[in-house]
């Protein structure tokens, strides 16, 4: 009697294709990976374009006394704070009523919280944004949602730009957050997608630069032409003129493939093969419908103890990482200094900060990384509310530079912590919850209009970015290690009433930073080991 053979697997998913012969980072990907990513830059444009058209012109001196004698009004004028708002209305006026939202439907003094309003309604949009990407990203694609969501955006902006009131204003603005924010996620998801697994967390960071030059092209555009209604409207039309450069981009073979479409898929692997120069696998590709179906919820994670935890806490970080960022930028338009300045300097700090990061994460992974960078923002949050002047400024870009790099490395880091079938409804909370985190910042800057409480808010910022900074230790190293599978995989108890152990953390020096270890340096292949297990 035969004995019976075990069935051998002789079909591959998209990422053993790209592993074993296709390339995980050659020229078809580096080409398709730059285009998608230029998606990146109008959304950008969409967000920043806020520290500009939303100018307090009293901070900022865009107004003038009616009278050139009247002592009281030039005593005011050149304190360059709300001193006006003590003056009778008649002895002053704007001087140039165009520059910003605030000077046109005078959002200054009894209404300047509508100022900060109208940049918390924008993220409360982009919340809104990554919901409705993550419905129609698994039906369309990633292709067809950014090309919607950029003529989406675009016609947004235009309509933003010939608002005729403050109300009307808003509710363009909270429509634009929703574009923006699903034409974000789906650049990134075309972007790194087609990228082998290995290299694929450095494109996830690397495409923050796309990001930081579409901060600069708005500086750019904000200093040639100031008036608001110009910034909004130039800021638009990159987002109609970008779908033209889909045709060059194929979809994702992984979201092809996981729908059934696997001609299409193959297809896709033999255009980044063949500008590759390589070959397909001699194996096919497997069907993946099924694997699709066995992903899993949110649910499942909070009713698993492990899972939850990590979640949990990571979002915390999302959180808190994206307020300290939001916070940080738009606290520089009435710090010290020119605000075009003081935005270059910021964006360019932030490039320097993706860079170090990308470097200690290869040293030393993702959770040392991300903690050092939140707990420098939260520490330089804390120093900015009790300084004022320059060195005010010199540590609000200093928070700028630490929440940056943590923003970038979050999601990162999350799906290193979770298993596979759990990371899609995983990293779609954290986008959500970041979006809250930003939603608070200007909604917290609201009461800097108190002079009692200006500086509340680093008082909130800072603290609460610390806690999520700390808690980070509690959570396992992921250098060189793999993802599991399955929840299965994981182990560890159900229960809810598990609870995770404190264990204080070995702080690596900086000598240790520039060791080289002779350790994996891939992003995607993480073994994850445990506090509990140790």
């Amino acid at each position: 009697m035969l004995e019976s053979v075990p069935s051998l697997r002789v079909d591959l998913t998209v990422d053993e294709a790209l592993q074993q012969s296709v390339g995980e980072l050659g020229r078809g990907q580096r080409w398709r990976f730059c285009l998608a990513s230029l998606g990146l830059v109008p959304a950008a444009m969409q967000t920043y374009m806020m520290y500009f058209v939303g100018l307090e012109p009293l901070r900022q001196g865009f107004w003038q006394c009616i009278e050139p004698a009247d002592s009281s009004c030039l005593s005011a004028r050149k304190s360059k704070g709300h001193s006006a708002c003590y003056l009778p209305p008649d002895v002053w006026d704007w001087t140039d009523r165009g520059r910003s939202i605030a000077s046109e439907w005078d959002l200054v003094c009894g209404n300047a919280w509508k100022l900060h309003l109208v940049n918390a309604a924008f993220f409360a949009g982009c919340i809104v944004g990554v919901t409705i990407y993550a419905a129609l990203s698994q039906h369309l694609g990633r292709k067809k949602v950014l090309g919607l969501s950029a003529i989406l955006a675009g016609l947004l902006g235009l309509a933003s730009a010939a608002a005729p009131a403050y109300w009307w204003y808003m509710g363009l603005r909270v429509c634009s957050g929703m574009a923006a924010a699903s034409m974000t996620l789906a650049a990134r998801a075309l972007a790194i997608e087609p990228i082998g697994p290995t290299w694929r967390g450095m494109a996830g960071v690397a495409s923050c630069f796309f990001i930081i030059s579409g901060g600069l092209v708005t500086i750019l555009i904000a200093f040639l032409a100031p008036s608001w209604r110009a910034v909004t409207f130039l800021a638009a039309l990159p987002c109609i003129m970008y779908p033209a450069l889909l045709p060059s981009i194929y979809e994702s073979p992984s979201w092809l493939l996981s729908v059934g479409r696997k001609g299409e898929a193959i297809a896709g692997l033999a255009a980044i093969a063949s500008a590759n120069k390589t070959h397909l696998p001699d194996l096919p590709l497997g069907d993946t419908t099924a694997a699709r179906a066995e992903q899993k919820g949110l649910l499942v994670m909070l009713h698993h103890a492990r899972l939850r935890n990590r979640l949990l806490i990571m979002l915390a970080i999302s959180a808190c990482a994206s307020q300290v960022y939001f916070g940080m930028s738009l606290s520089l338009q009435d710090m010290a200094g020119a605000v075009y300045v003081n935005q270059a300097v910021g964006f360019a700090i932030e490039s320097g900060g993706c860079g170090l990061a990308l470097l200690v994460m290869t040293r030393l992974g993702c959770r040392v990384t991300v903690a050092y960078s939140i707990l420098q923002g939260g520490t330089a949050c804390l120093l900015c509310g009790l300084t004022s002047g320059a060195l005010q400024r010199v540590w609000a870009l200093a928070g700028r530079f630490g929440a940056a790099s943590a923003v970038g490395l979050a999601q990162l880091y999350l799906a290193e912590l979770l298993s596979s079938d759990v990371q899609h409804a995983a990293l779609a909370a954290a986008a959500q919850v970041s979006q809250v985190g930003a939603m608070a910042a200007p909604a917290l800057m609201m009461l800097t209009q108190l002079p009692s409480a200006a500086s509340v808010p680093f008082f909130v910022w800072g603290p609460t970015a610390i806690a999520a900074g700390l808690l980070l230790w509690l959570l396992p190293d992921t250098l060189g290690a793999s993802i599991p599978a399955s929840v299965q995989d994981l182990g560890g108890a159900t229960s809810s009433a598990r609870r995770l152990k404190i264990r204080w953390p070995r702080w690596p020096g900086v000598r240790q930073l520039f060791r080289n270890k002779n350790q994996s340096s891939q992003w995607t292949h993480l073994n994850d080991i445990d506090p509990d297990q140790e």
